[in-house]
């Protein structure tokens, strides 16, 4: 510690070419994880930058191939980036460090540069499968695995791993490079502080006078702030954050944050404010985890706030933005329970129609490829079709069917069995009862899959009465008919024969839906059977049906009708053949003022 809080320079120098050797002969004769050199023992003199580093890339010159010399020369570079805390540039030059030539010191002193170089780095890109191994317990036994794993907690946010190992990295981070120690130190500051090790933070805060970069910078107010906060001395926490507020970095988008989070907890900001300034902050800060704790926040005062449209669109971006991240998977959960609300109240009438068709159209970009959202947009579509706005209702059916259909096959998400069916027949259905003929016909042309018995019969009706709307009568008359079909489509079956004027078929199709519906059959296919029945030839039978139905004889007429048809006429007595026929034209006329109950909704 006595190291890290002077003010002066730490530097080191690297083992030389016989110690080089020896590490290489005892990694080739143990059988072994052997551990890397530890880094920074001695001082080294320091150079002015563009001197040293044309030196350095001089020797990778002079390497030629020779892949020792040059893995050598290589990791050389890399240090020096380091120690300046110039981590793409070491990350660029290491990537040439590898192959079967390279001997193993030379490798395991690259791993390391590499880990370190990949935990200071400000991008926060994963670290590499080489350089993550040395923070594995294998290598416990090397003196700078305490500093790397305690950098690497406290960059994945565990710093309640971090701290146990805090007192040990701080003595070790004080042999490092100054560069260095000033991009890791606010990190072990926060961690102290969130750790409550009073002491450690004192001194690590003293420290940051020896460094310009850091003295008076948003890092060390913002956890001035955060010392204060813990103390419960709210004015010099709001103090401290708020000189800390106008940087660009990590520290200052924190300070922003923790003076919304202040003015909640001492009720010195109203929630509609803090909202305003959460919503800023989501523009101005994004691309770490950070960004994702900042929507979730946002989120959960909009909630708080009644407005639920608001916090699932902010759980959305979390989605977006954070995909794959612990926080998408979260919001996805919250999420939920939040649009299984939105869509129920939408669908008993609690939220007028034109205010949920814009809620569903502000959070459906972010949740079409998940079924659970696809249940909720069939209940929207149900919704609206039910209220008459076929239109709506079909294209949200078919756009539903077609993200999950999507979604299925990326294997992001699996289709409720049947689901997909379904929302095609109701597709197919709604479009039927708005009159939109020509996209239900083009539906109709696709292949589609019925396993489902009920769905089945409910598309073959559409199916049915499509083809009888549209006047296609020899598609309708295309199925198989008799017992298989439903009483539906054998009505506009029947109804089909009856209109082209093919008696034999139309009595047979109204014989079987008598069959089926007997005395209850409705009176215009009861009147539709008579006459099929009659001028197919079957007088017989027109006869015992014509007093068969009583509710035939509540017509006007009827009486005299079915006595027309019941008398024998005798072949001398034409007159009354012709009379029996007017008879039955006159049946035909109470035909055609009679409802259309044909026509199924």
């Amino acid at each position: 510690m006595a190291l890290l809080l002077c003010a002066c320079p730490v530097l080191a120098e690297r083992g030389g070419p016989e110690q080089v050797a020896q590490f290489t002969h005892a990694l080739l004769a143990e059988p072994r994880v052997i551990d890397p050199p530890a880094l920074y023992l001695g001082q080294r003199a320091e150079q002015p930058f563009l001197e040293e580093r044309a030196r350095l890339m001089d020797a990778v010159i002079a390497a030629g191939d020779s892949q020792p010399e040059q893995a050598r020369a290589l990791t050389d570079l890399a240090e020096f980036f380091f120690a300046h805390a110039m981590s793409p540039e070491g990350l660029s030059v290491l990537q040439a460090v590898e192959g079967e030539g390279v001997p193993p010191a030379h490798e395991l002193r690259a791993r390391s540069f590499e880990l370190a170089l990949g935990l200071i780095d400000p991008r926060g890109r994963p670290l590499t499968q080489r350089a993550a191994t040395l923070l594995d317990p294998a290598h416990s036994g090397w003196p700078d695995q305490p500093l790397f794993l305690a950098i690497s907690h406290i960059r994945d946010a565990a710093c309640a791993e971090a701290g146990p190992l805090l007192p040990d990295a701080v003595t070790r981070l004080s042999r490092f490079p100054k560069p260095v120690q000033a991009r890791v130190l606010p990190g072990f500051l926060d961690c102290a502080i969130e750790t409550g090790q009073w002491r450690l933070a004192r001194d690590i805060a003293a420290a940051f006078e020896g460094y310009p970069e850091l003295k008076g910078g948003t890092a060390y107010h913002f956890l001035l702030g955060k010392v204060a906060e813990s103390a419960d001395q709210p004015l010099a926490a709001f103090d401290s954050y708020t000189q800390a507020i106008e940087g660009q970095d990590i520290w200052a988008h924190r300070a922003r944050r923790a003076l919304i989070t202040l003015g909640l907890t001492k009720d010195a900001l109203a929630t509609t404010e803090a909202i305003r300034l959460l919503k800023l902050e989501t523009e101005m800060w994004r691309g770490d985890a950070s960004e994702g704790d900042t929507l979730d926040q946002l989120a959960s005062l909009q909630v708080i706030a009644g407005r639920a449209t608001d916090a699932i669109e902010s759980y959305g971006l979390i989605v977006t933005r954070r995909p794959g991240s612990a926080q998408a998977t979260a919001a996805q959960q919250k999420a939920r329970a939040l649009i299984e609300e939105l869509y129920r109240k939408g669908a008993e009438g609690e939220i007028p129609l034109g205010r949920f068709m814009a809620d569903h159209a502000r959070i459906a970009r972010y949740f079409r490829f998940t079924q659970n959202f696809a249940l909720a947009s069939e209940l929207f579509a149900d919704t609206f079709r039910k209220a008459g706005a076929t239109k709506i209702a079909a294209e949200e059916y078919a756009t539903t069917h077609d993200y999950l259909t999507a979604a299925q096959d990326l294997g992001i998400t699996t289709a409720d069995e049947g689901q997909l069916s379904r929302l095609k027949v109701k597709e197919a259905e709604t479009l039927l009862a708005g009159g939109q003929f020509e996209a239900l016909g083009t539906l109709l042309l696709q292949p589609i899959t019925l396993t489902d018995p009920d769905l089945k019969t409910r598309f073959d009706l559409v199916s049915a009465r499509y083809f009888d709307e549209t006047g296609q009568t020899a598609e309708l008359l295309d199925s198989s008919g008799g017992a298989g079909e439903t009483t539906q489509i054998l009505r506009l079956q029947a109804l089909a024969h009856f209109e082209r004027k093919d008696w034999p078929a139309a009595a047979a199709a109204y014989e079987t839906l008598h069959v089926r519906e007997g005395k209850e059959m409705p009176l215009p296919d009861a009147i539709r059977l008579l006459l099929s029945e009659h001028r197919s030839g079957a007088a017989d039978r027109a006869a015992a049906l014509a007093s068969e139905f009583p509710s035939l004889t509540e017509l006007p007429g009827w009486a005299e009708i079915a006595r027309g048809l019941t008398t024998d006429a005798p072949a001398l007595l034409p007159l009354r053949e012709d009379t029996a026929r007017a008879r039955i034209d006159k049946a035909q006329e109470t035909l055609d003022v009679l409802p259309d109950v044909n026509k199924l909704n």
